[in-house]
This record gives C-alpha cells, structure tokens and sequence, in this order.
C-alpha cells in the first residue's frame, strides 16, 4: 500500500520527489523490523490507547499489552510497571474474534503482567469518565449503538446484532461517512455568518474535541487530517494537488507515522473508498446526473464485497438498494449522537431515530436471503480487485471491446466460486474448535451432520461459530444433529443452533442404530445406555466411515464404557479416534488405545481450560502406543477432506 502511494505521488512529482518518499518509506519498514530488548523488570513508557479493561503502552520502541480490570488510565498517562514480559496468547475459537490478529495488526506482539503500576504523571484529560457520563444520558439499546459508532465500544448486544442485518454500522463506522455529513452540516450552517472560505475550516475545526475524545482512532484520525489538506489544498495552494494527490500524500503521512495502519480495515476502506469516488469523478466524462452517481454506488459496492464476506460470510444481492435508501437514515442518527456530544440536548431524537432501524432490521433478518461465500484471502481479493480497476478504466475510457469481455469473465468467476460445486464432490470431517467442548461436522456431497453442538456459558457457539464456519463452507442446512450426551459442553449451543440455521431432524438422546444419512450409516457402540445413572456413563460413542477411514467420537464415554466397547466388539476398526472427555484421564486407558491402534487421535479442548485437559497420563498413553495427535487447543479446527470420486 505505501508503495501504491508513492505511484499516486510520482504521477504528480515525478522522480524526485517519489524517491525521496520511497527513502523515507524504507527508513520507515527498516526501523520497524528493528527487535527492542525490553525484558526488564520495570518498564517505563506512555499510555498510547486505554479500553475498559486493557490499555497499550510505548515503552522504548516497543507497543506492550497490559490487561488492567476497570482500569482508569488514559492515553497520555506516563507509567512505570513491574511486571512479566510474554508474547501475546488469547484463547481464540473457531470465527469468533482475534484479538491477538487484531493487536498485531497494531504492532503488539507482547504484554505486560503487571505486579504493580505506578502513575509518574497523569494527563489532565480524563476522557473515559467523560464517555462514560455521555453514554449514561441514553437509554441501554440506544448506549450500546452510540457507543459502538462514537468510540468504538462494540457490544455484542441483540440490539448491535440486529442492526448487522443492514451491514451498515461497519461500513459507515470505517468509512467515516457520518463525520463528513457532520462537518458539511456545520459548513452549510457557517455559510450564514462566515465565507466559504472560513465556514469550512470552521467546521473542520469543530472536529477537533471530538478528535481528541476519540484519540487514538484512526477513523476520526483519517478524516480530520484529510479534510485539513483538502482546505490547504483548496486554498493557500489553489487546488495545485488533485483529490487523489491530497489522498495520497495522506495515506502516505499516516504510514510514516505507523506502517501498521496498512494491515487495518478502518485504513483500507478509508482510503479506498474517497480514492475510488475521487478516480470515478475524474475518468467518467460524464459531469453530472444519475449515471456518474449510479457508476460510483455500483462501484463501491462491487468494491467492498470481499469485506462484506469477510464480516459476514456472504453476500447478499439486496444490499446494495437497502444500504442505499437506509444510509441517510444511519447517518441522521449518527449526527444526531454527535451533537448530544456537543451537549446539544437530542437524546429523545437519537433514541427516536434508532427505533425505524431496530424495525427495519428485526424484519429484514425474516426476508433475507443470503448466499453463503468463504473469504477471498489476500491474494484472491488483491486480483478482484485489480480486475475491477482495469474494467472500469477501460469502461470509462469507452473501449468496449475490452471492458464487456472482461466484466463477463469476472462475473462467470464470481458466480462459480459462490455456488457450492466443491461440496458436491467432496466429502470431509471437522472436528470444529468450539474451546472447551465438542463438534464434529461431516459432509458428503450435499449432506451434512453435526455430532455434538459444543456450548459455552459466555458466548453463543450456535451464532459466532457454528452457523459462521457453516457460510464459510456454502452449507445452508443440517439434514442430523447428534448429541452424544446432555453435558452443556456437548449440547448446549443446541437451541440457538435450531433458532437461527435449518436443522432437519435432531438426535438428543438414545435411539434405534444404525442411522444411515445420505449415504453414510452412524453406529451407537454403547449398548447399555438405559441400564446407565451417570451423564457421561451414557454418552453415545458414535461410528462411521467416511473416506475410506473409520472415524469413532467417545463423546464423554469413560474407562468402564470403553471396556464393554472391548468386549462386546472384538472386529471394531478405528482409524480416527476422537478421544473421550476432552482427554481427560477418567478416559482413553491404555487397553482401549491398544484395542482399537488408531492411526491418529483428536483431542478437543478449550485452550488454557482449567480442567487441565488433555491430562498428561493420556498423551502418556498415547505416546506410549506410538500414537500422534492433534489437538482443538493448539491447531484451531481440525478438517479432513478428499474428494468423493477418490
């Protein structure tokens, strides 16, 4: 990306100038590649960014993570810590937020266990009591998404989850949409008492306490900065830089000051957005009217589809005309929370204008259709995209002959990589990462079954990873649900998994075996499961093939249902053993490992769970028997695949 900046400034300066900026930027990418040896015990450094419960600290160079529970410090707080240096290790499962990508991204790869802080200077401005006695004046649905667009407090409330049904919070929380609105409000406004000239700056400079209040975000960051160069640009220099110059230079100022922006969405759809617009305005030769306006909406959205995949695995045709007639309604509440920040007293109007939102939402979610696409990645996105530059260049400058084959070439690849070909001759099994519990999906062609549903008291397994892992993989349906057991770990994402994804019949409790389902045929070996008190006593222990493999989930069978297995069936065959209670020692003896000799075994387990699963005595058993294995905890989802014809 800085590269792509020093071409925008070359087309401009030429050599001089974009050497001297390609100097700088490697200088830059240089020094960030430069290891600070910070291992002291105390560490000394400013607060650069402060949440509620964590806070990121420069101490010499370096950018450290510092959990701190309701912590109170501010960014511009000078502290010294003592404490342990560790590289950063969240527990991450299965679609659900990285947040160690997502510090990365910022450039922190280590934090700081504190044993002690110390304050050596304060900043005088106390924002987070500030927000806090903001945010109180709203009632709770309305806190949640004022906070979420405002200062970035995201929530995963019903009410944040339910407005994510018109993807527009993110889009016009990273592209900065509401705060342009607002300045040009207050420039249309000044125009009554000031020149443009001053009306604008004015307005602009309006920006400023709420800069500072959001400080260090880089979306506000992003926009006042922009908007300062476009008034220099437009006045002291008289519009000497085109607006895809000021763009540049721009993007340029802030990779200067951090390369790490570039990894961060808020930082590509930022720019890319105004710099795509900017590039329309001056390639259509068309002035003004409908058809400009159409190519710039059908562009950017066409523009921002990998990132509506990557947010919500999927696309849906409808969006584009609803993003666009609700918009001005997003950005009036937008304003409008603004403006009781400014302590302009509309809380009733912004709570009033939430509510059509809430309700437009809610009876979206019923209506929808969504057509289920796994991201692009990197490389597939940088060539989406390219391809639709040299199309619509080509387009703009009237060559059709280039323009009309090349757009029906993309259009014929889209659709090909949407539609769920690959499922229909490919059969697979995973072993889903769902932490501290169970979930194994098996798919054949277009037949799907989900042994064992995970669960977890603090987050909605069925929503933020069931149903996420299932779009990723064009599965729009279940055809069988098995739970092995009762357990919470095992079923509990259950009700969810019904209310919001198509499940076609589910299995809860013993029934007559063998199953078969699209071809594959499920076998119970536990045979005494009504003869049995104990929850995981009566744990189904399920069989298939699959693959010309012979998978076997334990479920949470224990020691003494592993020993009936022995001896009520001396032929089992077992090639991939899921192992029983997570890899707890109450399962998976040494009789049961040698009995059945898989050639590999699966542990699922929540990462840093306090059971201290898998207990060292089974990876003894395991190893003992000369038996690998792979672990949820350590590798995330584990998938096998083969194609059906194989």
């Amino acid at each position: 990306i800085g590269l792509f900046i020093i071409f925008l400034i070359f087309r401009k300066y030429k050599w001089k100038i974009a050497l001297i900026g390609l100097s700088i930027f490697s200088i830059g990418l240089g020094v960030s590649y430069i290891h600070f040896d910070n291992h002291s015990p105390t560490y000394e450094g400013i607060v650069i960014e402060s949440r509620d419960n964590y806070f990121l600290f420069l101490s010499k160079g370096e950018k450290l993570y510092v959990y701190n529970r309701d912590n109170t410090y501010e960014a511009g707080d000078y502290l010294s810590i003592e404490g342990k240096k560790e590289k950063n290790d969240f527990i991450t499962i299965e679609s659900q937020f990285d947040f160690n990508d997502y510090l990365s991204k910022k450039g922190v790869d280590y934090g700081i266990t504190a044993y002690h802080i110390e304050a050596k200077w304060s900043c005088p401005l106390r924002l987070h009591a500030k927000r806090k006695e903001f945010l109180s004046h709203f009632d709770e649905d309305t806190r949640q998404v004022v906070g979420s667009l405002l200062f970035s407090d995201y929530d995963d409330s019903d009410v944040i989850n339910s407005i994510k049904t018109l993807h527009l919070s993110r889009l016009v929380n990273m592209s900065g949409i509401y705060l342009y609105a607002f300045i040009g409000l207050f420039e249309f406004f000044f125009s009554f008492f000031l020149k443009k000239k001053w009306a604008r700056l004015a307005a602009n400079g309006l920006l400023i306490p709420y800069y500072i209040f959001t400080f260090p975000r880089l979306t506000v960051m992003r926009v006042f900065v922009l908007q300062i160069l476009r008034w220099i640009n437009k006045y002291p220099l008289n519009q000497k830089l085109t607006s895809l110059d000021v763009i540049g230079i721009t993007g340029f100022f802030f990779l200067l000051i951090d390369y790490h922006f570039a990894y961060q969405d808020s930082f590509i759809i930022g720019f890319s957005l105004p710099w795509i617009s900017a590039y329309i305005n001056e390639s259509i030769h068309i002035r003004r009217g409908w058809k400009k306006k159409l190519s710039q909406i059908v562009f950017l959205y066409l523009f921002l589809i990998p990132f509506e995949i990557k947010y919500y695995n999927g696309i849906n045709p409808l969006l584009l005309p609803l993003q666009y007639l609700f918009t001005p309604l997003f950005i009036l509440f937008a304003i409008s929370a603004i403006l009781c920040f400014y302590k302009i007293p509309m809380y009733s109007l912004t709570k009033t204008l939430l509510e059509p939102l809430k309700f437009i939402s809610s009876s979206l979610a019923k209506i929808i259709i969504e057509i289920n696409v796994p991201p692009l990645g990197l490389w597939l996105t940088f060539i989406y995209i390219i391809a639709l530059l040299v199309i619509f260049h080509y387009r703009a400058i009237g060559l059709s002959p280039i323009h009309f084959p090349l757009s029906i070439g993309l259009t014929v690849i889209c659709v090909l990589y949407c539609l769920p070909i690959t499922n229909l001759i490919t059969e697979s099994v995973t072993f889903i990462d769902v932490g501290q519990g169970d979930s194994c999906l098996i798919q054949k062609g277009t037949t799907s079954v989900l042994i064992d549903t995970g669960g977890s008291i603090y987050h909605d397994i069925a929503q933020e990873t069931l149903i996420p892992y299932f779009k990723k993989h064009r599965i729009y349906d279940l055809d069988l649900v098995i739970t092995t057991h009762a357990d919470f770990d095992h079923s509990g994402a259950l009700d969810s998994l019904k209310e919001n994804f198509y499940v076609r019949k589910v299995i809860t409790e013993y029934t007559k075996f063998p199953i078969t389902v699209g071809g594959i045929t499920f076998t119970n070996y536990n045979m005494h499961i009504d003869e049995l008190t104990e929850e995981n006593d009566k744990s189904l222990v399920v069989g298939f093939n699959l693959m010309h493999k012979d998978f076997l989930i334990m479920g949470d069978a224990p020691i003494e249902v592993e020993k009936n297995i022995i001896k009520e069936f001396p032929n089992l065959q077992c090639d991939i053993l899921k192992l029983g209670h997570h890899g707890s020692k109450t399962s998976s003896c040494n009789d049961f490992i040698k009995f059945t000799t898989p050639d590999l075994a699966i542990i699922s387990c929540g990462k840093k769970n306090k059971y201290g699963h898998p207990h060292s005595d089974v990876l003894s058993v395991l190893r003992r028997n000369k038996i690998p294995y792979r672990r949820t905890d350590e590798e995330g989802s584990i998938r096998f695949s083969n194609y059906i014809f194989m």
